[in-house]
C-alpha cells in the first residue's frame, strides 16, 4: 500500500488547506496552480471523495479534504523529526552552510549583500542553490532555507525575515504613458513562471486592497525567473507587479518607478527556515544574525519594501 501512496499530492492537498487557495499553495510549492488542481484531482480520484470545494476566490476542505490535510501535516512533520534525529547534527557542524532560496530573491536581494557576509565571516563559506529541489524542505539538502510563503513551517523553526508590499512597476518613460490604472490595457504585463498561474489574483489582490478597478490586460509576456522580469521592466518592456525586495533596489536606483501611489500589503513574506537542530550550529546562527540585520538595516534605509 505505502508504494501506491501518492506523497506529492497528499503534500499538495496539506499546502492548499492550510493556505486556503490554489494559488499560494502553488507560490509556496514553487509549481504552477495548473499542478496543484492536477495533483488534486489524482488525490480525489485516488481516495474516491470530494477534498476541496472551490467558492470563487475562496477553497475550502471538505470535512475528509480537513482530515487527511491533518493527518498528512502531522505525519510528515514526525518523518522529518525523525530523519533530523537520524541525521545527527555532523552536517550543520561545518564552516560552510547551504542555502536554498527563490531564484528572484537570490539574484536581487541576497547575492548583492553577501559580500558583507564574506567581508565580517571570513571562515564560513556560503553556497546559494536557487532549484527547485534545494528550496523544498522536504527534499534538500540545504541547512537553511529562505521562503517565500504565508508562513506555517510545521516540524521547522520558522522566522520573518522581511514583509513584501506590492504594487506595479515599469521604466521611467512608460511611467509617463501611465496616466491612470486603466492605461495599463495598452502595454504589455510582465510576469514569471510562478506568476503566472496565480497572476490575476496578485493584480486583483492589489486592486482590491487599494480600491482600484482594473481593465483588461490583453498583452502579457512570461519570464521564467523574477530577475528577468526585473530586467524587462527595467528596459521599457511593460509593467510588472514590483514585489517588495525585488524591486526596491532598482527603485532606489531610479531604474524603475512606481506609476501609481497605491501600494498594498502582500499576504506573503520572506521567512528564515531551518531544521530546530541546526539553530545549534555555528556558521547557522552567524548567518541567521547577519539576515536579520541586513533585513532591519534595509528596512531602515528607506527603500520601498
Amino acid at each position: 500500500m505505502l508504494k501506491t501512496l501518492p506523497f506529492n499530492a497528499l503534500r499538495t492537498l496539506e499546502a492548499v488547506v492550510r493556505l486556503r487557495g490554489f494559488g499560494r499553495a502553488a507560490d509556496e510549492l514553487n509549481v504552477t496552480q495548473s499542478a496543484v488542481s492536477q495533483h488534486i484531482r489524482h488525490l480525489e480520484d485516488w481516495i474516491g471523495q470530494r477534498l476541496l470545494i472551490r467558492r470563487g476566490r475562496q477553497t475550502l476542505p471538505t470535512e475528509a479534504g480537513e482530515r487527511l490535510a491533518r493527518a498528512t501535516r502531522e505525519g510528515f512533520g514526525m518523518v522529518e523529526s525523525l530523519c533530523e534525529d537520524l541525521r545527527g547534527t555532523s552536517k550543520s557542524q561545518g564552516a560552510g552552510i547551504l542555502v536554498g532560496s527563490p531564484p528572484g530573491f537570490a539574484f536581487l536581494w541576497l547575492l548583492p549583500r553577501l559580500l558583507n557576509f564574506d567581508d565580517s565571516n571570513p571562515d564560513i563559506s556560503i553556497s546559494l542553490s536557487t532549484d527547485p529541489q534545494s528550496r523544498d524542505p522536504d527534499l534538500s539538502e540545504a541547512d537553511v532555507y529562505i521562503c517565500y510563503s504565508a508562513g506555517g513551517f510545521p516540524g521547522l523553526h520558522a522566522e520573518q525575515l522581511m514583509a513584501e508590499r506590492m504594487s506595479p512597476v515599469c521604466a521611467p518613460k512608460l511611467a509617463e504613458k501611465l496616466q491612470s490604472v486603466g492605461d495599463l490595457t495598452a502595454h504589455t504585463i510582465l510576469q514569471d513562471n510562478l506568476e503566472t498561474a496565480d497572476m490575476a489574483s496578485n493584480w486583483d489582490f492589489w486592486a482590491r486592497e487599494c480600491g482600484i478597478s482594473l481593465p483588461r490586460f490583453d498583452r502579457t509576456r512570461t519570464y521564467g525567473q523574477a530577475n528577468l522580469v526585473v530586467q524587462a521592466a527595467a528596459q521599457g518592456l511593460g509593467v510588472a507587479m514590483g514585489r517588495g525586495p525585488l524591486v526596491a533596489d532598482a527603485v532606489a536606483e531610479g531604474t524603475l518607478v512606481y506609476p501609481f501611489p497605491q501600494i498594498a500589503q502582500s499576504q506573503f513574506s520572506y521567512w528564515f527556515v531551518c531544521a530546530h537542530d541546526a539553530l545549534a550550529s555555528k556558521p547557522v546562527q552567524a548567518f541567521r544574525t547577519w539576515l536579520h540585520e541586513e533585513a532591519g538595516a534595509f528596512a531602515r534605509s528607506g527603500k520601498p519594501d
